[in-house]
């Protein structure tokens, strides 16, 4: 735990106090009921059982598992306190098998979603009508939704200003890259909890028949997280694919990336805007994946019609790269990584600042790592000669202001990141 930051420390360890404070009130509460510990028992191992298997969101920091709606469940059909002590029992027996994950983290975890639902049950206990069942008055309807609403928005909150203090990171990125994509997720486990509540209610034995469609829900979020997965690894593979046909550009769309990226830090850009950057960067040349041999390794420059054939890259990596939701905005910055800001380049001649800044960084990263490596046509020039024509080309073909941001960060002199080596 010395690793984070005092804040995130401190915020921890208040999160920790709010949670075992309220156990304590609950405990009190229930006090020598023991069929409603029974039940807390019983719930909390069905809360542990589902968490032990969550579904990683991909490339975020965040898992999803479907034990919500067994606890919009316990919501509808127990009093208060019996959500919150299976919540809290069950998430840590849910914690005790994750070997790989460190005990701050398990802590937090516990804390949060413990917090959590009894900020959950404080909503609902305050808006529904306890004389009316939970379906049967429009008001104890729109206090399940208010809850569902809360549930989200406390879990979301919590979390996310946690990776925020952790990671050192603005709180709305962390909170908009972690969460925008699971809201429905989330608000589905409302409907779900409230038919197993009818169930339940009905014969508990029925509950039975809500496994295979709680199973299915599961899965099919762990499906669409897979494909994620499996899109981003075939288009890293395709990019591999490119820099290995040409032992010359080895490693030559890491390598821009990693300029891109370190341009887009020192230029203090959003965290929003370097996580499409730095993807498209790697990705700025997948258009060459169907450029034929003769192009590509031709030891002498192009002839015209050979120089349009090989412009087109920039336009069918633009075009491959829409047709994934993952990569849609990167793909506007691939199809203008090689206009000008003179408005002499490619595909669409735009100019100046009508080039999409994300496109102009790539411009400057992909020009200079071209420079200084070897091509069929020559030898690579030094770091020097290459930045000396990245000032040359400055107010032509590259953005003044960003060629003199790379020529700092290569200095050493300015930014806030550094080359890679």
């Amino acid at each position: 735990m010395s690793t984070l930051p005092w804040n995130a420390r401190l915020y921890i360890f208040l999160l920790t106090a709010l949670a075992v404070g309220a156990v304590l009130v609950c405990v009190s509460a229930i006090g020598n009921d023991l069929t409603l510990w029974i039940v807390v028992l019983l719930i909390g191992v069905a809360i542990a059982v589902l968490d032990v298997f969550p579904i990683p969101i991909y490339g975020e920091h965040i898992e999803m598992t479907i034990s919500t709606s067994v606890k919009f469940a316990a919501m509808l059909l127990y009093p208060p306190p019996v959500l919150i002590l299976a919540t809290f029992l069950g998430t840590a027996l849910g914690e005790v098998p994750v070997k790989h994950r460190v005990w701050f983290k398990k802590l937090f975890n516990i804390a949060e979603l413990t917090v959590s639902a009894t900020a959950v049950v404080l909503i609902y206990s305050i808006f529904h009508q306890p004389q009316a069942d939970y379906l049967d008055s429009l008001q104890n309807v729109l206090a399940l939704a208010l809850s569902g609403g809360t549930d989200f928005a406390v879990n979301s909150i919590l979390v996310s200003l946690a990776i925020s203090l952790a990671a050192r990171l603005p709180f709305r990125y962390v909170w908009s890259r972690n969460y925008r994509q699971i809201i429905w997720h989330d608000l589905s486990m409302i409907p779900l909890g409230t038919f197993l509540a009818v169930l339940w209610r009905f014969n508990p034995l029925s509950v039975l028949l809500a496994v295979l469609p709680l199973l299915i829900v599961r899965q099919s979020y762990k499906i669409a997280n897979q494909l994620q997965r499996q899109t981003h690894d075939a288009l890293r593979a395709l990019v591999r694919v490119i820099d290995e046909r040409d032992h010359h550009t080895h490693d030559h769309s890491e390598l821009v990336s990693r300029y891109a990226q370190a341009i887009a830090e020192a230029l203090d850009l959003p965290q929003e805007e370097i996580e499409v950057i730095t993807p498209a960067a790697l990705l700025h040349d997948l258009g060459k994946v169907g450029m034929a041999d003769d192009i590509l390794f031709k030891p002498r420059l192009l002839n015209p019609n050979e120089r349009k054939s090989a412009q087109q890259h920039a336009e069918i990596g633009a075009m491959l790269l829409s047709k994934f939701p993952l990569f849609e905005k990167g793909a506007h910055l691939v199809r203008h990584h090689h206009e000008r800001y003179d408005g002499k380049g490619y595909p669409d001649g735009l100019h100046g600042a009508a080039i999409p800044l994300g496109a102009r960084i790539i411009s400057v990263a992909d020009a200079y790592q071209a420079m200084t490596e070897d091509r069929p046509y020559r030898r690579a020039l030094s770091k020097d000669e290459a930045l000396m024509q990245l000032v040359e080309g400055s107010g032509s073909q590259f953005d003044p202001h960003i060629v003199r941001t790379f020529a700092q960060i290569l200095n050493n002199g300015g930014g806030k990141a550094q080359p890679p080596a």
